[in-house]
């Protein structure tokens, strides 16, 4: 890795994605037995979901504000002041009154959104035609980051109770702000100016990742029902994790050659991947064979991690270096909108028609309509910023 970027680079690319990977962690840490904590307070499943899908709608609202901020003060202070949030956040979910504060808590946990500003100091440390590698080793980072989150949810809860899940997020939350103090910002990024205005094509890109967000919430959602065909929950880790590690593989080979001007060429093999599988991952409610199954899930997250590793590279590639914050932060604020929408319809279609075939046909051409866009936006071609600021 050493060969691919300088000590100077490798430093900061590393602390950041250990920063991100650990407030993430905290995230996926309390998912697994969220639900069962909400029944502590309410009997109301809507509320409860209401409050499990609360961070996601702050977090897409504070993304573009929190980037555009990075822009002007500096990303170490917003990463900092987001990370702060999230503690808070966990301290009011360890200890509320109601299932209202407990939902207020999750609001709060989420309103500190750094991803945006995190990815652009890495963007700014790195060269151009080393961002896409980087940006896999940040996904990388929170794929594992899921991973370990996942697994460590329902097993301190044989230790401890759910509130303190809660208290353990919120340190994990304080340990994360050794490797951000470890990082050399210089003046030049905290002398960047507040640039209004989204572009056009970035705009697009940035409605592609709300269909792809769309789709990963949606997948997670029918994931245990359809694994429990083959896995008990408590067996559930040891089928995800060579799956997500293969697909993690396939992210990182990409990576290197798509940095060698072929971004938007594996922008557009990501959507086909994805829209491949979304038949064959739903066809997992007729077809009952593992084999099937698991090649299902390896076909979602190779597309799904490819898109992690290109779709952030044409934000910054089309935007001026004086906004990357706050175009990255209106990309990861819809990418967060698509988690919302994305949980809110899918429920609402297993509520009232209870099949998979409608949900896979909106997805489905949710995935055609981005293939188009993104033709319209680069013509299949590479695109590049034509002037300079």
């Amino acid at each position: 890795m050493m060969r691919v970027f300088d000590k100077k680079q490798f430093r900061v690319l590393s602390l950041i994605s250990i920063t991100i990977g650990m407030r993430t962690l905290g995230l996926f840490m309390v998912l697994p037995i969220f639900t069962l904590y909400g029944e502590k307070f309410t009997s109301s499943y809507l509320l409860i979901g209401i409050a499990l899908g609360a961070y996601g709608i702050t977090m897409a609202i504070f993304q573009t504000p929190l980037g555009r901020l990075s822009d002007r003060y500096g990303r170490k202070l917003i990463i900092s002041i987001g990370i702060g949030t999230f503690i808070i956040g966990n301290i009011i979910c360890a200890d509320p009154l109601n299932i209202y504060g407990l939902i207020l808590g999750r609001l709060v946990e989420g309103a500190g959104a750094v991803s945006s500003a995190g990815i652009a100091l890495v963007h700014e440390s790195v060269p151009v035609d080393r961002r896409n590698i980087s940006d896999a080793i940040i996904g990388v980072a929170i794929g594992l980051s899921f991973m370990i989150g996942v697994v460590m949810g329902p097993i301190l809860k044989t230790v401890f109770n759910y509130s303190s899940i809660f208290i353990i997020a919120a340190m994990i939350g304080v340990v994360s702000f050794i490797p951000l103090l470890k990082i050399s910002e210089t003046k030049k990024e905290r002398l960047f100016k507040i640039k209004a205005g989204i572009d056009s094509k970035l705009a697009v890109i940035s409605i592609i990742s709300f269909f792809i967000y769309f789709y990963m919430i949606v997948f997670y959602l029918y994931l245990p029902i359809y694994a429990l065909k083959y896995f008990p929950v408590s067996k559930f880790y040891e089928f995800l994790i060579p799956v997500v590690f293969i697909a993690g593989i396939v992210g990182l080979a990409i990576a290197r050659p798509a940095d060698k001007n072929k971004t938007v060429f594996f922008s557009l093999i990501s959507l086909i991947v994805l829209l491949i599988s979304i038949p064959l991952f739903f066809l997992n409610e007729r077809i009952t064979s593992v084999t099937y199954f698991a090649l299902s899930v390896i076909a979602f997250y190779s597309g799904y991690i490819i898109s992690e590793t290109v779709f952030p590279t044409l934000i910054t590639r089309l935007a001026p270096k004086n906004s990357y914050g706050g175009h990255l932060g209106f990309y990861t604020s819809m990418q967060h909108a698509g988690v919302f929408f994305g949980a809110l319809v899918a429920g609402l279609l297993i509520i009232k028609i209870g099949h998979y075939i409608p949900i896979m046909i909106l997805i489905a051409a949710s995935f055609v309509f981005s293939i188009v866009f993104l033709y319209f936006i680069t013509h299949f071609r590479e695109i590049y910023l034509q002037k300079t600021i």
